[in-house]
């Protein structure tokens, strides 16, 4: 076990260091957008890249974030039943839900962004506006968004089955009538 949370502990660092650099493309996307606002307030002067920047920016810190967001606990659950539940039915749960939702959404799409994102860049694909940026950029983050949101799954699944095993161990100490570690 001690090896399944060392390689736990690695990925969430990883998730957690990568999750904190792409943290600050928002800063990106707030600069972008305070350009345009001076430029077409102030200066009556809008520009026609900006748009085309912030919604590139924004899906990409968007896909980046995921699996930051996945191991932070961030997203929307509805708890209300599942707090109810002991520890192990918790765990189990965790995992069948993975298991039926979280894990084929990300193996079917991450060889598809793979290739959304080969085709782009081998076809010189361009958005579509006058600005023409390349759209291959936000296909790969696509990718490896999708990427460390799969890693981080499995640390997330192997987590919720050493919380079973653990769970099973203080079972079995308590019917023995020894004390928990």
């Amino acid at each position: 076990m001690k090896v399944i949370k060392a390689i736990c502990n690695g990925i969430d660092k990883v998730n957690d260091r990568l999750g904190q650099l792409f943290s600050v493309l928002v800063l990106g996307i707030l600069g972008v957008i305070l350009i345009e606002v001076v430029m077409r307030r102030l200066l009556n002067n809008s520009q026609i890249w900006t748009q085309d920047l912030i919604v590139m920016l924004f899906a990409c810190y968007i896909i980046l974030i995921c699996a930051y967001g996945f191991q932070k606990k961030a997203f929307v659950a509805v708890d209300v039943l599942y707090a109810c539940f002991p520890a192990l039915v918790q765990h189990i749960l965790h995992i069948v839900t993975y298991l039926i939702f979280l894990v084929p959404f990300v193996c079917g799409l991450l060889p598809a962004s793979w290739r959304f994102f080969v085709r782009a860049y081998t076809s010189h694909e361009l958005i579509y506006s006058v600005w023409e940026a390349p759209t291959w950029p936000v296909k790969l983050c696509l990718f490896i968004g999708l990427l460390l949101l799969a890693v981080q799954a499995v640390s997330e699944l192997l987590k919720h089955v050493t919380g079973i095993s653990d769970e099973l161990h203080n079972r079995k100490l308590a019917a023995e009538g020894k004390e928990a570690r």
